[in-house]
């Protein structure tokens, strides 16, 4: 979502945020993980209704779930002390974050209460090392055509989150599968869906949207963003 041929598409404490542990998880037997106390469950599979129903797809260049599963890992490089690559599987063994906030497009279109399931961007960056010199963060997608960046203070934001579920189910195919960025006070442009790398690096990178013209920072306007849903 977010995306578009013809256009791309107060933080509030409260039972929507699970606490975080102070390390990862141990996969069991069969590559799953304990829940945490609080938030809601997670569990790999499809989900329709809810927050699914009205959300509009735009991406141009729609991937197959056969062909990311295959061979769908994350990697973690460039400017970083500690290279690291996960699977699917080891990513849900991290400390996992539910929040519940607004989904913006830049047509004017919004989701509201999307109760993401994924981990903290600043988290993932704190277990690598940001080495000296990272200004910025590159968020490869699968095809590379919608890649996209952001300023590092940006990646930090406490509300910033790699998203792999809603609602406790894998993100749904068109909605990015299986990791996206979730950024809930930017427009979805610059919430990057069908991530296999993160780089950081030294300069920015300006995306497809950005390249057509679209705003570098993508933010919402203030009227339409939610106290306690970015």
């Amino acid at each position: 979502g977010g995306s578009s041929p013809a256009g791309p598409d107060a933080e509030a404490p409260g039972p929507d945020a699970a606490p975080l542990p102070d390390a990862a998880a141990t996969p069991g037997p069969d590559g799953s993980c304990p829940a945490p106390g609080e938030g809601f469950s997670f569990s790999p599979g499809p989900a329709t209704g809810g927050v699914q129903d009205g959300w509009g797809e735009r991406t141009v260049d729609p991937q197959t779930l056969e062909s990311l599963l295959a061979s769908w890992t994350l990697q973690v490089d460039g400017l970083v002390l500690t290279p690291t690559t996960f699977s699917f599987a080891e990513l849900l063994c991290l400390p996992r974050q539910d929040q519940v906030t607004d989904f913006h497009c830049v047509e004017g279109w919004s989701i509201s209460d999307v109760p993401w399931n994924g981990i903290r961007l600043s988290w993932l960056l704190d277990r690598v090392g940001v080495a000296p010199g990272a200004t910025h963060v590159v968020f490869h997608t699968v095809g590379d055509t919608y890649n996209e960046s952001h300023p590092l203070d940006v990646a930090r934001e406490e509300r910033t989150l790699l998203g792999y579920g809603i609602a406790g189910n894998t993100l749904p195919l068109k909605h990015g599968f299986p990791l996206r960025v979730v950024i809930p006070r930017l427009c979805g442009y610059k919430n990057a869906k069908y991530i296999y790398k993160i780089s950081l690096a030294d300069a920015p990178l300006e995306g497809f949207w950005v390249q057509a013209g679209y705003p570098y920072g993508g933010e919402v306007s203030p009227d339409r963003l939610r106290p306690g849903k970015y």
